[in-house]
């Protein structure tokens, strides 16, 4: 990010990075190890043909609780028949119009599909059992405008197993925050616009990790769950395990005015959109591109009426999002599949395992979503040209005169590059692909690469020649300063003045054709 950051430093005010939307949820396990489900029945001398009847009785009385809570706090109840009533805008609606600053905002409640734990018949043993199954039931959804962690909400299954998902912002944790501290700031929407002490901002973003959440998500199961006592006396205290659904990371790049970044954002998205290739995708997420690579890198471009563009790369179900809100941009790393990633294994710390969604995680989550943000940001530093930049352009057209060796005896004459032909093209996107910025590229894998990308024919060539073209072709790379070499090794690298020559080449090159196309 330190790039980035350097490139645009006299147009920045500060960067603030942190946790933004996050869905955890909460599972009974016991209900599902071995026989548990079973003994659970049996403590309440259920038997599996009358589960219906009481499954029914345990959740009319859980839903007679819920009506108590309304009628004793004389908080807001609706029901909704449909899916595209925003449950959102409803709450902040009500915590507007009541001035709610604190506690329980409202009740919502609709059906929606879930998984519950059913008794069904099996032809095969003429037996009843337990068995999992997918339908629809009532859930709860409670808002708050908690003191601590601002607009959130929890939703409640009303049917067996009672599942939670509680619905979380960094973003508004951090607000409540300054507030308490009494650090000025402004906002717009879901993004802190400016602040008065950015370092102080950042310190409690990143104490988001440090608290006991397991003990905070208990409580909100506790006051929604009336059913929750019985459920931990028969299993000995043991209740919800909390897990991360999804995870949002943001890192918010607060520009001093919206003007500078309006001028930018254009470049941005075209950047993103011509110059950043699938492979590169791996690069953002620190993977290495190999033969035995499973994943899919995706990439789309959203136009949003009123709010612009939105840049999305997808990987492994992960993905990383560009976009502005007033005077921010924004990078933002989503994880769903932390499995991607790598963690150190419980049993031997110098050992990685794949990362698993325990809340335990919370700090390596967001220590990986640092990581694929910084990387991105750097990405971006190639989209401003200077005139230092467009001078250096210049200059690799021209013939030069150097030793690119310590070895070489005498200086060699080097000529510029046709920036425009489309064989210098091939050549800057087989060297600028992302799949090198790790481990390098050779004389053998250009060679393979440009022959996929049809910039010379291997007909009417030994293997031999076509090497010595290469190696003519990576010392006049190097004799312009575009690739470096890697020390102790045959493999060389894109040079950072070479990747922003190189992008904005590429960028020129790509929307010529588009313009042709059109």
């Amino acid at each position: 990010m330190e790039k980035f950051i350097n490139q645009f430093k006299g147009q920045i005010n500060g960067v603030l990075q942190g946790f933004d939307r996050i869905m955890i949820k909460g599972h009974i396990k016991n209900f599902y190890h071995k026989n548990n489900f079973y003994y659970f029945l049996n403590q309440e001398k259920v038997q599996l043909k009358d589960y219906k009847e009481y499954a029914l009785k345990v959740t009319s009385e859980m839903k007679e609780s819920i009506e108590g809570t309304i009628k004793q706090t004389g908080c807001y109840y609706q029901y909704l028949s449909s899916s595209e009533i925003s449950k959102e805008d409803i709450a902040k609606r009500i915590m507007q119009e009541r001035n709610i600053t604190t506690g329980l905002i409202c009740i919502l409640s609709a059906v929606e599909p879930c998984y519950t734990l059913s008794v069904s018949y099996n032809r095969q043993t003429g037996k009843l059992e337990t068995c999992n199954e997918y339908r629809k039931c009532q859930h709860y959804y409670f808002y708050y405008n908690d003191r601590e962690l601002g607009f959130m909400h929890v939703r409640l299954q009303s049917w067996f197993p009672f599942s939670v998902q509680i619905y979380l912002n960094g973003k508004e944790y951090i607000k409540k925050q300054l507030e308490t501290e009494g650090i000025k700031f402004t906002s717009y929407d879901n993004s802190i616009t400016w602040v008065e002490d950015i370092e102080r901002a950042q310190h409690i973003a990143g104490r988001f990790t440090e608290k006991k959440w397991y003990v905070t998500f208990d409580i909100f199961a506790t006051k929604i769950n009336s059913f929750l006592p019985r459920i931990k006396e028969i299993f000995n205290g043991y209740a919800y395990q909390w897990y991360v659904e999804q995870c949002e990371y943001a890192t918010d790049v607060m520009f001093k005015d919206r003007e500078q970044l309006a001028l930018l954002m254009p470049k941005f998205i075209e950047y993103a959109s011509l110059c950043q290739m699938g492979d590169d995708i791996f690069t953002f997420f620190g993977r290495k591109v190999h033969g035995l690579a499973q994943g899919e890198a995706v990439s789309d471009r959203k136009h949003f009426f009123g709010q612009g563009f939105r840049v999305k790369f997808k990987l492994d179900r992960n993905s990383i999002k560009l976009y502005d809100k007033s005077n921010v941009l924004r990078v933002e790393t989503t994880i769903n599949n932390p499995g991607a990633f790598k963690i150190s294994a419980p049993q031997n710390k110098k050992q990685w395992a794949p990362m698993g969604k325990s809340i335990s995680n919370f700090y390596r989550y967001a220590e990986v979503s640092i990581a694929c943000n910084g990387r991105y940001l750097n990405s971006l530093a190639a989209v401003n040209p200077t005139c230092f930049l467009t001078c250096k352009i210049g200059q690799i057209s021209c013939p030069i005169e150097t030793r690119i060796s310590s070895k070489s005896p005498n200086p060699r004459r080097y000529t510029g590059f046709n920036l425009l032909s489309d064989f210098n093209c091939k050549v800057f996107e087989a060297i600028n692909n992302g799949a090198f910025a790790i481990k390098g590229f050779t004389n053998r894998i250009i060679r393979s690469f440009l022959i996929e990308l049809n910039a010379f024919s291997k007909n009417g060539f030994s293997d031999k020649q076509l090497s010595g073209r290469i190696t003519r072709l990576i010392a006049k790379l190097r004799a312009h300063k575009l690739i470096t070499k890697i020390q102790n090794t045959a493999r060389y690298r894109v040079s950072q003045i070479g990747a922003q020559i190189i992008s904005q080449i590429l960028l020129f090159k790509k929307q010529e054709l588009i313009f042709k196309i059109c």
